[in-house]
C-alpha cells in the first residue's frame, strides 16, 4: 500500500521498515521532497562559508614506488577533509567497472519487494544487507539513498549467497 507522503510515520514504514526504499517512494510520483528527508537548518552546509576543494585525482600507480608515503598522505588528507577521493591509474579494468554498474542497475531496477528480501533485519544471507539509511531511527533526516552491502569471503560463497542480479 502506498504511504501518505505527508505522514512521516507511514512514509518511514513504507521506505525503511517495509524495505521499499527511496526508489519506490520516488516511483510513486513526488512533487516535493518529503519532510523526513530535509536536513534541519543547523545541519545544512552554509553555502556562504563553503569553499571549493583543490584536490586532484590521486594517481594510484605511484603507490608502489618512491612516492608511496606521499600517495598515502594524499588519500588520508582527502578522506579526512572531504570524505572521499578519486583514484586514477588503479588498474581496475574498465569492463569490470562497467559490469559492476550493470549489476547495480539490475538489482536496483527490479521491483522493491525483491530487494526488500535482503533488508538488514531479515536478510537470508549474513553477507548481504539492503537498506536506505544506516541507522534511520536515530538520524535527524533520512538519507536519500538505497544501498546494498555485500561481503566477499570467497567466490563460492558469493555465488551461493549474493543476489543473482549482482553475481
Amino acid at each position: 500500500m502506498a504511504p501518505s507522503l505527508d505522514d512521516g510515520s507511514s512514509l518511514f514504514n513504507f521506505v525503511v521498515r517495509d524495505g521499499n526504499g527511496v526508489k519506490a517512494m520516488v516511483d510513486l510520483g513526488l512533487s516535493k521532497v518529503p519532510e523526513p528527508y530535509i536536513q534541519p537548518l543547523k545541519e545544512r552546509i552554509d553555502k556562504q562559508k563553503a569553499t571549493r576543494h583543490e584536490h586532484l585525482p590521486i594517481d594510484f600507480s605511484r603507490l608502489n614506488g618512491p612516492d608511496h608515503d606521499e600517495v598515502v598522505k594524499e588519500i588520508v588528507t582527502a578522506a579526512e577533509t572531504l570524505g572521499f577521493f578519486q583514484l586514477v591509474n588503479h588498474g581496475v579494468p574498465v569492463d569490470l567497472l562497467e559490469s559492476l554498474k550493470d549489476a547495480a542497475h539490475n538489482f536496483f531496477g527490479q521491483p522493491s519487494e525483491k530487494n526488500a528480501v535482503y533488508r538488514k533485519e531479515v536478510s537470508p544471507s549474513p553477507l548481504v544487507k539492503y537498506g536506505t539509511s544506516f541507522i534511520p531511527e536515530k538520524e535527524k533526516a533520512l538519507e536519500w539513498k538505497d544501498y546494498i552491502s555485500m561481503v566477499h569471503t570467497n567466490d563460492a560463497e558469493a555465488l551461493e549467497q549474493w543476489p543473482k542480479e549482482c553475481r
